[in-house]
Order: structure tokens, then sequence, then C-alpha cells
């Protein structure tokens, strides 16, 4: 993927990028006192401005501007495969699959409220031609039975559909994102093999597979803090993808007695993960650092289109989580402190 128009998009990527919030913006936001203050200055000095425009910022609600702040993903992305759809180019499916998981996430966790359309994202009109699924039909749904309806022509459905609750308040949110990040990245994985071969393929490959190692370690630390899982529990719902740990080591990690040994052989063997992880913070915020970082260096030094959408969503990703960390922060009345060491810039 080398063409003009792909060439164009890694241009856009890195102008867009060079638009991202900086240090100045997190400090002026961790200033603000309400909701209202922070949508203010995202609406008229960032980035955010084009989402937020025409919005009154004096009365929005919090679960509006969340929503209007996460739809900004989708809205870069779409903005970005202008320049890349050709007819011999899939690999932008992987942010269609992106798109896809987030809102059916979503719409799995506010199933037990009432007013899910301020805060599912809404998509541009043209979106629906990508998506393989009624996007309108999906923020209307009410009930597990309904979401399933909607998804009935998709792979998701037989994803799903072994892991219908008895009840609303049976749904179990992290089954379902296990069992929606496996199929993804088994499809990123395959548009992979399909699309790359050589040097590029390697350094995708390369990047995803820190992905989903890293997502891995998230899943058996959780596992074992939060559920006392036993070994065989936690290497079933694992991916069989291994980077920096072969599979002969992290069979033998996870043996360890509890999350902080398993932590600490991380820790000393592979990431440099902190083995205290603070109350206010959680295994994803290390795990998101170091992609980061990865990530960061990419966007500044790659001059492979593909590699530079890829860092460019997940820059763009870990902005969005900062902002809304901000947001639910200063309307729970956070310490300033506590917010800050959520954020990661």
């Amino acid at each position: 993927m080398s063409s003009q128009s792909t060439l164009a998009m890694a241009a856009k990527a890195k102008a867009m990028y060079g638009k991202h919030l900086k240090s100045e913006d997190y400090t002026e936001l961790l200033r603000k006192r309400t909701v209202q203050e922070i949508a203010g200055y995202l609406k008229n000095e960032t980035a955010f401005k084009e989402i937020l425009a025409g919005i009154n910022e004096f009365a929005i609600h919090r679960g509006h501007l969340e929503m209007l702040v996460r739809q900004t993903f989708f809205l870069d992305f779409l903005e970005l495969i202008r320049y890349s759809q050709s007819k011999n180019d899939h690999f932008y499916e992987y942010g269609v699959l992106m798109m896809e998981i987030k809102q059916i996430l979503m719409t799995i966790r506010l199933l037990s409220e009432t007013d899910k359309t301020s805060q599912i994202a809404q998509l541009p009109i043209f979106a629906n031609r990508l998506i393989s699924f009624d996007v309108e039909a999906l923020i209307k749904v009410n009930s597990f039975d309904e979401l399933l309806n909607v998804l009935k022509n998709t792979p998701y459905y037989s994803i799903l559909k072994p892991l219908k609750p008895k009840s609303l308040v049976d749904i179990d949110y992290s089954s379902y994102e296990i069992e929606l990040k496996a199929y993804y990245f088994k499809r990123v994985n395959e548009i992979i093999e399909h699309e790359f071969k050589g040097k590029d393929k390697e350094d995708i490959r390369d990047m995803f597979d820190t992905q989903i190692e890293l997502d891995n370690i998230t899943k058996i630390y959780r596992l074992k803090k939060y559920y006392n899982a036993s070994p065989f529990e936690i290497k079933k719902v694992l991916n069989p993808t291994f980077k920096r740990i072969n599979k002969k080591t992290l069979m033998e990690w996870i043996e360890q007695k509890d999350a902080q040994q398993f932590l600490q052989a991380i820790h000393d063997h592979a990431y440099d993960i902190p083995t205290d992880i603070k109350e206010f913070q959680y295994i994803e915020y290390q795990t998101d650092v170091i992609m980061f970082e990865l990530t960061k260096r990419l966007m500044r030094f790659s001059t492979n289109p593909n590699i530079i959408l890829v860092a460019y969503l997940n820059l763009l990703e870990i902005e969005i989580q900062n902002v809304i960390d901000i947001i639910e922060g200063v309307r729970y009345k956070v310490e300033n402190d506590k917010i800050a060491k959520l954020l990661i810039y």
C-alpha cells in the first residue's frame, strides 16, 4: 500500500495528529471545575471544536459530551480511509471492525439504561455502507434478543448468542468484551495475512502482536486478582499469540500463586510494568502506557501508511480516554492530582 492516495492518507494522519491535545491543554482542562467548562474549552480551543460545533456548552450533559468526544474516533477514521479505499486495498476493514465492536459493546453496556440515543455515537450516513449491521436499529434495542436480531446476519450473532444472559442484571460485560476482542484479533490476523508481505507484513504484525500480548497480560492479571481464576480457566481465554514472552514461559507464569507474583515476573523479564499499581489506576493503564510509547514512535518515524493509520487510531483512542477521565473526574469531584495520574500523554 504505497499509492499516491495512501501516501496522502499518511500525510493527513500526521497533520491531524499535530492538532492533538498538548501538555498545556491538559493543564487547562484539569483546572476546570465543571463539565460545562470542559466542554467550552474543548469547543473553543482544541481540535474537538468540529464535533462540538453548535452545542450549548453551558447546558450540555456529561453523557452527551462523552458521546460526542467518543464520536471523534469514528469521524477521524472515516475521514482518513477516504484516501485509501481502493478495490485492491482492504486493510481499512480493521478499523471498521473496531467501529462495529465499539458500537456493540456500548449497546450492551447501556442495555439497562433508558436513554441510549444520547450516549451511543451517531455515525454519518455514508458510514452505513461500511458497517455490517443497521446502526440506527442498534441504537433502539432494549433487550438482548433485540440486539441479536439486529446482528442476525453478521458474525457477531454466533459470537454473542451463546452468551445470552437470563436477564439484563446477569449481563457479564467482560465476557462479551473478551469474545469480541478475540474475533477482532483473529480477523485482523487474516487481513494482514491476505494484504501484506515482506517487511510491511512484519511491521504490521509486530504492532498487533504486541497489542495482543499486552491484552493477554491484562486478562491474566485481572482474572487472578479479581476472580481468583484457575490456570486452566485463564488459559482458555488467552489469544495464542506470543511476542516478547514465549508460550512455555507464559504458561509457567500463569501458574504463579497470585496476580502480584505474575506481575513481578512480567516486570522482571518482559515489560516495565510497575508492580505497585495504585488503587486509582488499573492494569489497562500500564499496558496503555506501553502501547502509547510504541505507537507515538511509529507515528513520528514510520513511513508506512498502514502503520501510521493504526498508530494514529491507537493514539486517538488514548486521547479520547484521557478526556473522558477528566470529564468523569470533574463530574464526581475527584482530586486533580488523582485525575492527572490517570492521563497518558
